[in-house]
């Protein structure tokens, strides 16, 4: 059963329309043939297809030009992994392996030293319908997928999402059809490339070749008690050697049940001042994203990708309440009123460009020019009076990045260079002041990836990265290394030890280091910092991977992050203003020690997917005049059920993560979400329930711990409290098979606008 299904999968993505084959023979060390082996091919690092060996050890596997690296693997075996080109490579020899060391594994996960290659099996592609349900069901280590709430996470943080290389919104990834998908590469140590972007990891999805024809899928999501309403249109069509595509998205929030509770003290030696507020600050958006797209492959070599995106987004915010609030002794209760509106337009120019050339080579390019305008307007009223922020701005940004990568052997390097050039000016016209600012970002970078010997692999990255900002009065100019290791061990075909370090900068944005000064109310007031150094983030971790044939998995992994001069914000008093006026500066120290669990099992009984994972943080946090350290565990637990055109899921947080950064405490949302959803065709309907036993909503707390300003704030939206959603998504495809060999790896660009708000 397990080669079967190894040969169906792999069938799954071996359809490429290859003109040239490599084929070859397996034999032990006596000659006699290796019947039934699993054989893959990769072409950088990227699985591409398989096959198993007939009676006789025999393979055959299209493939293009270029040069691929086989893997041929079988129970008793050590893996074999060879160089090669198209042709017919011989009689290969596998070495038997002691008899202590022989596993029997039936993963359907290929674990590289750099990422998680997965091939999905067809019962879980029939049932999920959408992608975003299809990563739902993986299990991989550090991945969260909320479908209800359309929301994608690796290890809490940060994504890039890819389609064949390229990437694309959340939106574009979870509607994709899951029959589209041929395989998933997944990372959660997404390398020196990426670092730069504040990354956690990296998804991108393989799709199945096609040719002329086109598609159009259409999705929407509405809530049946609330202004919630989600909109997605995608029309594709291909035709020879080009590629069409025009998209669009529509988010919509129409939330009239947002409570705060706020509780604040402002300790100086001359005013003290305490503040008891309870508001509602209901609050509507709507978002636009136009993207056209014109992809042309000359050749399965060469690719040129053009595209234009326009976004808007509109945001108004009214807020109602009443404060108590106690000023040197004195005591009044006021009214309060605030009104909010910002509205933003970036277009944006991408173009793209790859190569490759004999000899393993390759070169991509990208290009990206974007203009953004936008416009912020705040009025808050309290009885003692009103404070209004008017700020109009606007700016440009230009990006572009240069890769080359070869192959040597088992080895392969990659270098590039990016650059970005940020301009942005702002003028508060309430307070007469202009500020323009201007960042230059150039960071450049190697990365090198190999095996040694036939179980570890490692993977080296390092960059140096240029940044300066000037307003025309003040100038800062900083040089900062990013590096990264890993180091992966497979110790058999169901246990795996990967070793991870990074060190970071983190740079401060364009609004942290501007001079302006804003006053929000009588008592406070805010302004950024011209004198702020980057942070930098030394962590590592190690993690250890556990794979049961029958389809249980464990991973266990901890480190530590220790985090140098980290950017925090905080409270002082200013006598000449009689304000307390929050800034941002840089601290001493931040560290956090976690250690995490998880235990699950995928495909129970063929139709259950379940995981529980618990982790333990211990934070620290110093600066010049403050010290303090908290201790927390969280839990969470998800389910799947599929069957059929049917499946049914949970996520669930069983403890909320409190997180201490500089002197703030906070806590993460109570997530509940419950799905069902059934697929007929062409159509797919989906019924999401949030939040079910907390009519609350989701839920935020923060914690000051500020001797200036202790607080302690609560908000909820509890339009989401025991909310429901019902989403449609409607794909049509018509014409041939199309074949799509290149893939964009590139994606530069982001505005700072450098606004104060």
């Amino acid at each position: 059963m397990t080669r079967i299904l190894f040969t169906l999968a792999l069938a799954l993505m071996g359809a490429n329309a290859f003109a040239q084959t490599i084929t070859g023979r397996l034999a032990d060390d006596s000659g006699q043939p290796v019947a039934y082996a699993n054989v893959a091919l990769y072409a950088d690092t990227v699985l591409q297809t398989g096959t198993t060996t007939g009676e006789d050890g025999a393979f055959n596997i299209p493939c293009g030009d270029g040069t691929y690296r086989l893997v041929a693997s079988y129970v008793g075996y050590e893996r074999l992994s060879v160089r090669c080109q198209a042709g017919d490579l011989g009689t290969l020899t596998m070495s038997a392996l002691q008899l202590q060391e022989v596993e029997v594994t039936a993963s359907r996960t290929t674990e590289e030293v750099d990422r998680f290659v997965v091939l999905p099996k067809q019962e879980e592609v029939e049932a999920a319908g959408r992608t975003l349900v299809l990563l739902d069901m993986l299990g991989l280590p550090g991945l969260k997928v909320d479908v209800a709430l359309q929301s994608i996470t690796v290890d809490g943080g940060a994504v890039i999402l890819q389609i064949n290389g390229k990437e694309v919104s959340v939106a574009r990834l979870a509607n994709l059809r899951a029959e589209q998908v041929k395989r998933v590469e997944y990372s959660n140590n997404p390398g020196t490339r990426y670092l730069d972007r504040g990354a956690s990891g990296v998804i991108n999805i393989i799709l199945k070749e096609r040719e002329d024809g086109g598609s159009v899928v259409a999705q929407g999501n509405t809530a049946l008690t609330t202004g919630f309403v989600d909109g997605y249109l995608l029309g594709s069509y291909h035709k020879g050697k080009s590629e069409f595509a025009l998209e669009y998205t529509l988010g919509y929030r129409n939330y009239d049940k947002v409570p705060y509770e706020l509780e604040d003290s402002y300790l100086a030696a001359t005013r003290t001042v305490t503040r008891s507020q309870r508001t509602n600050m209901p609050f509507w958006y709507i978002t636009h994203t136009l993207n056209a797209e014109y992809t042309y492959q000359h050749d399965d070599s060469t690719m040129f990708v053009a595209s234009v995106q326009d976004d808007f987004f509109t945001k108004t915010l009214d807020a109602t309440g009443s404060m108590t609030e106690t000023d040197n002794g004195t005591t009044t209760n006021q009214s309060m009123q605030q009104h909010s509106y910002s509205k933003d337009n970036l277009p944006k120019l991408d173009l793209f460009y790859t190569h490759k050339m004999p000899h393993g080579q390759k070169v991509e390019l990208n290009v990206v020019g974007e203009y953004a305008t936008d416009r912020y307007d705040n009025t808050l009223t309290y009885t003692s009076g009103t404070y209004a922020t008017t700020v109009l701005g606007h700016g440009y940004a230009l990006s572009g990045e240069g890769v080359y990568s070869k192959q040597f052997g088992k080895t392969e390097l990659r270098t590039g260079l990016q650059y970005q050039h940020n301009f942005a000016e702002n003028e508060y016209t309430l307070y007469g002041t202009t500020t323009s600012m201007t960042k230059d970002n150039a960071y450049l970078y190697a990365e090198v990836q190999g095996m040694i010997g036939q179980k570890v692999g490692y993977y080296v990255g390092t960059g140096a990265k240029l940044f300066n900002v000037t307003d025309g009065v003040n100038s800062q100019l900083y040089l900062r290394n990013l590096s990264t290791a890993s180091l992966q061990w497979r110790i058999s075909q169901q246990w795996s030890l990967t070793a991870t370090s990074q060190f970071t900068p983190t740079l401060p944005s364009l609004s942290a280091l501007s001079p302006v000064f804003q006053q929000t109310d009588d008592v406070e007031g805010q302004q950024g910092n011209p004198n702020l150094k980057p942070s930098e983030m030394l962590s590592g971790r190690l993690m250890v991977r556990y794979i049961d044939p029958e389809g249980w998995y464990v991973v266990a992994l901890g480190g530590v992050m220790h985090q140098f001069h980290p950017i925090v914000s905080s409270y002082a008093f200013d006598p000449s203003r009689n304000l307390f006026v929050r800034t941002q500066h840089n601290a001493d120290l931040w560290q956090c020690l976690f250690a995490n669990a998880e235990i699950g099992v995928q495909g129970l009984w063929a139709c259950l997917n379940l995981s529980l994972d618990a982790t333990y943080y211990h934070y620290s946090s110093t600066g010049a005049d403050f010290s303090h350290s908290k201790d927390n565990i969280t839990a969470a637990a998800s389910a799947q059920c599929y069957w059929k055109g049917f499946v049914a899921g949970a996520n669930f947080t069983i403890l909320p993560q409190w997180t201490l950064y500089g002197e703030d405490y906070s806590l993460s949302e109570m997530a509940q979400s419950l799905y069902v959803q059934y697929r007929w065709e062409s159509l797919t309907a989906t019924l999401m329930w949030h939040c079910p036993f907390n009519s609350d909503g989701y839920r935020y707390e923060t914690e000051g711990l500020s001797a200036v300003h202790p607080y302690r704030h609560t908000n909820w939206t509890a339009n989401n409290g025991n909310m429901l959603v019902l989403g449609l998504t409607w794909q049509m495809d018509f014409g041939k098979q199309y074949h799509k060999g290149m893939e964009k790896t590139l994606q530069n660009g982001g505005y700072d606008n450098g606004m104060v708000k």
